[in-house]
């Protein structure tokens, strides 16, 4: 009777003994729910996304997915979301409700996705930046280019002791030259919602307290901006540094006497920026500079 005791009190170390440490290769340590043996060897489910190492893979909470795709709840136990492709249109991602069926939307017979964070634009179009934060980008007509303003349409300003240029006639200037940022503006507000078209000229000078210098104020357009190098372009018998945002906004930047310059500054909405582009154009083109100095 004693020695039948003490085999059943020996018998779960026993079981416990039996344990795996370590699981061989393609099988991982997973808990059971005998008391006695607390851990088996499993085989590693690859299709479930479970690793030997890490655990199950996938978001557990709403992950921050990349730009154009957006977060969805997953029918996987093992990944409660997943990221999703976004197509142009949809709402805005962080007040998508989240659905057990969600997928991304598909396409009606004969749609085309145009939306260039996915697919680019198609051939004749090309991407330009919107100020829709829902849609940021959109693939406008390569055709748009060739638009012009009529040569009657331009008239001369001119700025006494400091430079005069041309410009459409029927931009509104607003001449604010006498403050202490020197500056001019010509706009065409048409009423209609966003930025109007606009064109900025201001005179950049080391007396001013909030001066920076040209080549600091160049790096600044690109690295808040995100704008490109344009190159340099010749303006009143200087070469003046242009840089860009594709179908939002131009600006040329022309060296004067003892560290000051000028900006001239263009921007417009998508669906305007390239007939406008000619007369920021023609205004560099035109331009007289009278006094390059103070």
């Amino acid at each position: 009777m004693r020695a039948l005791l003490l085999l059943l009190l020996l018998a779960p170390h026993a079981r416990a003994e039996e344990t795996p440490a370590v699981c061989p290769k393609g099988t991982h340590r997973a808990m059971t729910n005998n008391p006695y043996q607390p851990f088996e060897c499993v085989k590693e489910d690859v299709k479930k996304g479970f690793d030997a190492v890490t655990g199950p893979k996938g978001f557990k909470t709403r992950p921050k997915c990349p730009r154009g795709t957006r977060a969805a709840v997953s029918k996987d136990g093992l990944q409660q979301y997943r990221c999703v492709r976004v197509l142009a249109g949809d709402p805005d991602p962080e007040l998508m409700p989240l659905g057990g069926d969600e997928e991304a939307p598909a396409l009606e017979a004969g749609q085309v996705d145009e939306d260039p964070l996915t697919r680019g634009c198609p051939p004749g179009k090309r991407k330009v930046r919107t100020n829709n934060p829902l849609s940021p980008f959109q693939c406008v007509a390569q055709s748009s280019r060739i638009k012009t303003i009529s040569e009657d349409a331009y008239r001369r300003y001119n700025v006494p002791a400091e430079m005069s240029f041309e410009y459409p006639r029927m931009l509104q200037p607003r001449d604010a030259w006498k403050e202490d940022v020197p500056t001019l503006s010509f706009t065409l507000d048409d009423g209609s919602p966003g930025k109007p078209v606009m064109i900025t000229i201001t005179k950049v000078a080391p007396s001013q307290p909030t001066y920076i210098d040209r080549e600091a104020a160049i790096h600044k357009d690109k690295e808040w901006l995100g704008a490109k190098d344009g190159g340099l372009v010749p303006v009143a018998g200087v070469k003046a540094r242009v840089t860009f945002v594709s179908g939002e906004s131009k600006t040329a930047y022309i060296p004067l006497a003892d560290d000051a310059y000028y900006t001239v500054a263009y921007s417009a909405p998508v669906e305007s920026y390239d007939l406008y582009l000619g007369a920021f154009n023609r205004l560099l083109k035109s331009m007289k500079i009278t006094r390059r100095g103070k």
